[in-house]
C-alpha cells in the first residue's frame, strides 16, 4: 500500500505554462462534497460478487428504470448542491465496483445522469474491491477543473480479522488554474452490522492503516494537502477516529484536522437519532486561506417525513425491502476549500 502512494508522490511534476498562485494572488476555491449513495448498483448480476439482491429477479428488484432514475438523481444532487460553483470532486460510498468490462456504476452514474455531455465534463474513477458484495469507493471529477496525477486503490483488508472490506480510493490531482496540488482519500469504514462493540477493533484497524497512508505522503511532502472524505461508520468523538486515526475537532493545531464539527446540521439518522458519520478531514495545508466550512446539503428532496418518529429523515431507496424512490439513507457534506 505505502509502495503505491510512494509511486504516487513521484509522478507530481510541475505543469508547463501553469503558474503557482502567489500568496497575495485571489484565493480560488475547489468544491468538495462526500456522498454515501446507498447500493448504488448495476442491475446486471456479477458472478464474482454477492450482488444477487439487486437484480431484476434478486429481493430488491433492482432493474434499469429504478437504476437509471436513482442516476438522475444523484445528478441532480451533484448540481444542485453549490449553485454555479458545482462541485470539482465527489467522494462516493457504496457503488458497485467494476465488472468484467472494467466498467463500474460510477460510470453509469456519470452516463445515465448526464454529467458528461457538451458542457459538463465529470469523469469517474473506481476499482475493484475485495467486498463479497462488490461495493467499493468511487470518486467522480470535473476535468475542466482538476488534472488527475495518480491513482490508485490501497488495500485496508485483513486476513487476520477475517476482513475484506471497501479499498481506499487515492488521487492525487492538481487544479488546472493555479496547480494546487491535493490528496484525495475516500474511505467507507466497516459499520457496525454486528454489533458497535465487537466491530470497533475493525474500525480502529483501518483508521490506522488510513492514518499510516496520510503518514507517508507527509513524510516526503511535509506540506501535503490531504482531504479524508467518505462515510466511517462513526461519529467525531469516537475512539477510531480521535485517537486511532489522530482527527480531532474544533482543533487548529491538529496534523488532521476533522471539520465536521462546524455546522449544527446532521448526515444520518438512524432509529430516530440524527448523527454525522460522513467526514471530511484536512491536513494544516488546506487551511492556509482559512478553516474550510463543512455543511450538510439538504435539498428539500432528499428528505421525506419521519413518521415513526419526529422531524424529517434522509428519504432512501428502499424502507426494508419496499422501494421507496428515494435517493440515499445519508445525506452529502460538503466544503469549500481557499488556495
Amino acid at each position: 500500500m505505502l509502495t503505491l502512494v510512494a509511486a504516487a508522490l513521484a509522478s507530481c511534476s510541475t505543469p508547463r505554462g501553469v503558474a503557482g498562485t502567489a500568496s497575495g494572488d485571489r484565493a480560488d476555491t475547489l468544491v468538495v462534497m462526500s456522498y454515501n449513495i446507498e447500493n448504488f448498483f448495476d442491475p446486471d448480476d456479477n458472478p464474482r460478487k454477492n450482488d444477487d439482491d439487486f437484480t431484476p429477479d434478486g429481493s430488491y428488484h433492482w432493474n434499469e428504470t429504478r437504476m437509471r432514475q436513482k442516476a438522475k438523481r444523484l445528478a441532480q444532487v451533484i448540481l444542485s448542491s453549490n449553485g454555479w460553483h458545482t462541485p470539482d470532486v465527489v467522494g462516493l460510498c457504496e457503488v458497485e465496483g467494476p465488472d468484467s468490462t472494467g466498467l463500474s456504476a460510477a460510470n453509469l452514474l456519470v452516463s445515465y445522469g448526464s454529467l458528461s455531455t457538451r458542457t459538463l465534463h465529470y469523469k469517474p474513477v473506481c476499482f475493484p474491491t475485495p467486498d463479497r458484495r462488490g461495493i467499493a469507493t468511487a470518486l467522480v471529477y470535473n476535468d475542466d477543473t482538476l488534472e488527475p496525477l495518480a491513482l490508485a486503490n490501497l488495500s485496508v483488508s485483513s486476513d487476520s480479522l477475517d476482513l475484506f472490506t471497501r479499498d481506499i480510493l487515492y488521487a492525487k490531482m492538481r487544479t488546472r488554474r493555479g496547480g494546487a496540488v491535493f490528496h484525495f482519500l475516500v474511505n467507507h469504514w466497516p459499520s457496525k452490522f454486528g454489533g458497535a462493540e465487537r466491530t470497533i477493533p475493525l474500525r480502529g484497524f483501518v483508521a490506522r492503516k488510513t492514518r499510516h497512508v496520510c503518514d507517508s505522503i507527509l513524510a516526503t511532502e511535509p506540506d501535503a494537502r490531504i482531504v479524508l472524505m467518505g462515510d466511517f461508520n462513526d461519529v467525531a468523538t469516537e475512539p477510531s477516529l480521535v485517537d486511532d486515526l489522530g482527527a480531532k475537532i474544533l482543533c487548529d493545531t491538529c496534523l488532521l484536522r476533522n471539520l465536521t464539527a462546524d455546522t449544527p446540521d446532521f448526515s444520518y439518522k438512524y432509529r430516530g437519532v440524527w448523527s454525522t458519520i460522513d467526514h471530511i478531514i484536512v491536513t494544516p495545508a488546506v487551511c492556509l486561506k482559512g478553516r474550510p466550512q463543512f455543511s450538510v446539503v439538504k435539498l428539500d428532496f432528499l428528505l421525506e417525513p419521519d413518521d415513526r418518529n419526529t422531524g424529517l429523515k434522509p428519504r432512501r431507496t428502499y424502507i426494508g425491502r419496499r422501494y421507496n424512490d428515494g435517493v440515499s439513507d445519508h445525506l452529502p457534506v460538503m466544503v469549500k476549500i481557499a488556495y
